[in-house]
């Protein structure tokens, strides 16, 4: 069955003047729209050109920075305690990926070990600024760096390069006087904030540390250095195609700092301790110089530079003897038969006659009962630092109260 037209022309000069006025508002509209394209052509090559053409130049440049060398840590004879070593390393550009899950699971199959920390990866890649490389495995062996640049070609968005990466030599033996560095936490950025500061650029950088204990985090600021940068040429998805190398800056290693710990006697004292907790600290008692500084059980803040898999620090946290646990400095002690002078002065200065003789039966009750050293019998002060007498200045103690004697511990630098 044949359809019946919709428009009913009565005669041909009717059909004509349809058809005329159909083609003059499509010339008109195609007329109207040629000449607004031109005059934005215009507008653009003509009248912004130059603001154009800056904007342009800066969009083809970019300005990446790039971490400085963390400045070395020595000891009192220049022995390097915390330096920085060449690691071959494999980082991933978000941007430049076509599919972030394959070429994770395309360098799983290169570097199976990246595997375990897939959701970390993920998590840290989404939070990098754009076109920012993320390191996603460190310290790879020359094996793996030549599997991965061998492979190249099928990793968009990935590549391997060598960095410096913080080295402690010694391993354990300055865990806790020196600390180690670790990757910047949100609230590493917000403490800066809550100071009112505003944290440095450099800080968002992935491969960037800071100081995490010790020596290393007390003078984070100066072991840090400048920050350099490469310029270079991008194309307009972003990606580098060349560097300016007259246009870019490099870093400025930090500063050297030089300790009063002698290395030997530091090895020393952790080689004594072995694998029994506790802590020590040797001093130069003419000029006040710490040679030592140790506590026991310690661990490798080698583990911390990368990132300490989560079951090492499981088991360091939860070992009995607290390795993690700087006791020279964090642990709470009875201060021994050291600090019995300090009590016979405290009392001295309150009136206390250092003739007066004390009688030790070898015990002293104060809600149960404290042992001495021996029977001792009746003493005076020299008498009892001689044979540190617990049942003598135990005495003296409790006759004068603990305010006095922290009052003269305070004076005396405690």
């Amino acid at each position: 069955m044949s359809s019946e037209p919709h428009i009913f022309f009565s005669d041909v000069n009717e059909r004509q003047g349809s058809f005329l006025r159909r083609t003059f508002l499509l010339g008109g509209g195609m007329a109207l729209g040629t000449v607004a394209l031109v005059g934005r052509l215009a507008q653009l090559q003509i009248v912004k050109a130059e603001e154009y053409a800056t904007l342009a130049t800066n969009n083809q440049f970019n300005f990446r920075l790039v971490p400085p060398p963390r400045g070395l840590i020595k000891d009192r004879n220049g022995v390097v305690v915390a330096g920085n070593r060449p690691s071959f390393r494999v980082l991933v550009v978000r941007d430049e990926t076509k599919d972030l899950d394959q070429t994770l699971d395309l360098l799983g199959q290169l570097l199976p070990d990246t595997l375990e920390r897939r959701r970390t990866l993920i998590r840290e890649i989404n939070a990098a600024p754009r076109f920012s490389p993320v390191p996603v495995k460190a310290d790879l062996t020359w094996e793996e760096f030549s599997k991965v640049n061998l492979h190249a070609a099928e990793l968009p968005g990935v590549m391997a390069d060598m960095n410096e990466a913080r080295y402690y030599p010694f391993g354990g033996a300055y865990a806790h006087v020196i600390g180690y560095v670790a990757k910047v936490s949100d609230r590493d950025v917000k403490a800066i904030r809550d100071r009112g500061e505003q944290p440095p650029s450099i800080l968002f950088n992935p491969g960037f540390r800071i100081g995490r204990q010790g020596i290393e985090k007390a003078l984070d600021t100066d072991l840090r250095g400048e920050a350099g940068g490469k310029r270079v040429e991008v194309d307009a998805r972003g990606r580098v195609v060349a560097e300016d190398v007259a246009g870019s800056k490099p870093p400025v290693q930090g500063a050297e700092v030089m300790l009063t710990l002698d290395n030997d006697v530091q090895n020393r004292a952790l080689e004594v301790f072995g694998e029994e907790a506790g802590s020590c600290v040797v001093m130069d008692v003419r000029n006040g110089d710490i040679l030592a500084m140790v506590s026991s059980p310690s661990f490798d803040p080698n583990l911390f530079v990368s990132g300490v898999p989560s079951k090492i620090y499981r088991a360091l946290a939860d070992y009995e003897r607290r390795p993690l646990l700087d006791k020279a400095l964090g642990g709470t002690f009875a201060p021994g038969s050291t600090f019995k002078p300090v009590v016979g002065l405290a009392a001295m200065k309150r009136g206390w006659d250092p003739n007066r003789r004390v009688v030790c039966n070898g015990s002293f009750f104060l809600g149960r009962r404290f042992a001495c050293l021996g029977r001792h019998g009746a003493l005076d002060m020299r008498g009892a630092i001689k044979a540190s007498c617990n049942v003598y200045f135990m005495t003296v103690a409790t006759e004068f109260g603990p305010d006095a004697i922290a009052e003269t511990a305070r004076e005396m630098g405690f």
